[in-house]
């Protein structure tokens, strides 16, 4: 897999000695006078050819792409899709992902814009930037890289989301995914409505059905060097599985679009701490640590995807892992791994990681007892042989002889034990009642938000050059 990466020679004395190139058709309001910095700052939606060179781009949003299987149809669509940033920025690019595709990606138009209500489809009228790349509107992105598009001028601020909105013209057999969004995917109806801030266009795709990420895959920011990223890796628990979104009616579910995963949470702490990192969700619904998951839709084994979705992350200088509760649930066809395999496996990412010239943070694993499922939804039963194991006596003495190893090893960084602050005191190997989502698996909000208060934020203070 091969990245195209934006690179900025040279030391430019000021932004007056920056080449701007304008980006689209869309023209922005002036800056107010009091904001124009002596004319310094560059127009919204401008294209930026050079950048200071004691700046550099960290990630400020990020997903992790899962797969390419079936999804809905975008071919002669718009899709429209929103996130919310982490870190500040006034210059951004956007990077797109075509990893599992077995054919080439053609997207047109994307646009970024700024949006009116958490979970609208609707954008702040003015506020409306179309991106390009190589200084064009069209990327057509081969099967298996990732395209990073131009750098733009556009405000970013943390938690102020943003809509991006992108036209498929042509035949879209595949596109590669993030699954389960924990967000509203919109579809327009036929035509490219990219640039409308008006919403009316487009129609929230049903969450059960495939509410996912489809082809973004992280927004980037110029930034000082002291800010770097710190890449949260994991499962769904990571990603937020029940954080944030239900199942859209007349009314709209009251928590759709408030970005309650524990990340979400650890960068507000983060932020409120002065702390110079910003966090990139690497996270996977279904994702193990050692093996590809037993539905293709849960991703490649972090072992497989440690450099593309960890490793080689814009700014990454620190990691905080916390996986392994699916290769100890997920059904199997032959037995679960031992826990000597598990710690090898914790082991060589240590390494990689710590190869690569960043630092590790190591998190135990959650309580699931209680998680026991006979079948699936839709699915029903599964083969002979064939079980979900998270909440059985097996998984539980597996992941408790593997926290302990969490707990006493000194080969990583620093760790941090989800399990005790997550656990209920009245029943060990339990979710606390408050911090169930109801499924003994995956936290709720207030779980969510007790993760990152579980975070000791001393532990990232050498990454970011805090000693």
């Amino acid at each position: 897999m091969s990245h195209h990466r934006l690179s900025f020679p040279g030391r430019v004395a000021s932004a007056l000695c920056i080449l701007l190139v304008a980006c689209g058709n869309e023209t922005a309001p002036p800056l107010p006078e009091a904001n124009r910095a002596a004319e310094e700052a560059p127009t919204r939606c401008t294209r930026m050819e050079q950048l200071p060179a004691d700046q550099h781009l960290v990630t400020s949003w990020r997903t992790a792409p899962t797969d390419a299987l079936i999804t809905h149809p975008i071919t002669g669509l718009t899709v429209r899709q929103s996130v919310a940033p982490h870190w500040d920025g006034e210059l951004l690019r956007l990077r797109l992902s075509n990893r599992y595709s077995q054919v080439p990606l053609t997207l047109e138009n994307v646009h970024i814009a700024l949006e009116q209500h958490p979970g609208s489809a609707a954008m702040v009228p003015g506020s409306t930037c179309r991106l390009s790349f190589g200084g064009h509107s069209r990327i057509t992105i081969p099967p298996g890289e990732t395209a990073a598009s131009d750098v733009i001028a556009f405000p970013l601020r943390a938690f102020e989301r943003v809509g991006i909105s992108f036209y498929a013209p042509e035949f879209t057999p595949q596109i590669t995914r993030h699954l389960n969004a924990n967000e509203v995917l919109y579809m327009s109806i036929p035509g490219d409505y990219a640039a409308d801030a008006d919403g009316s266009a487009f129609t929230a795709v049903p969450e059960g059905y495939a509410a996912n990420f489809l082809a973004i895959e992280a927004l980037e920011v110029v930034a000082p060097h002291t800010i770097s990223t710190l890449v949260a890796v994991g499962d769904s628990i990571t990603d937020g599985s029940d954080s944030t979104t239900g199942f859209i009616d007349g009314e709209g579910s009251p928590m759709i679009a408030t970005d309650q995963r524990y990340p979400n949470h650890l960068q507000r702490r983060i932020r409120d701490a002065g702390l110079p990192l910003s966090i990139a969700n690497a996270g996977i619904g279904g994702s193990e640590l050692l093996s590809e998951a037993w539905l293709p839709q849960f991703g490649r084994s972090l072992l497989e995807r440690l450099d593309a979705d960890v490793l080689e992350v814009t700014g990454a200088l620190q990691v905080l892992l916390m996986i392994g509760t699916n290769d100890l649930g997920n059904p199997q066809a032959g037995p679960s791994p031992t826990v000597d395999e598990m710690i090898a496996g914790f082991v060589q990412v240590i390494q990689r990681v710590q190869a690569a010239g960043m630092r590790i943070i190591l998190g135990t694993i959650p309580p699931a007892d209680g998680a026991v499922t006979d079948g699936l939804p839709v699915i029903g039963n599964l083969p002979v042989g064939i079980d979900l194991m998270h909440g059985t006596a097996e998984a539980r003495e597996k992941r408790d002889a593997i926290n302990t190893w969490i707990r006493e090893q000194t080969l990583s960084d620093g760790i941090v034990d989800f399990a005790a602050c997550l656990e209920d005191p009245q029943r060990a190997g339990y979710l606390a009642p408050e911090y169930n989502s109801g499924d003994n698996l995956h936290p709720n909000p207030a779980g969510y938000a007790a993760m990152a208060d579980c975070v000791d934020l001393e532990l990232l203070r050498p990454a970011a050059g805090l000693l």
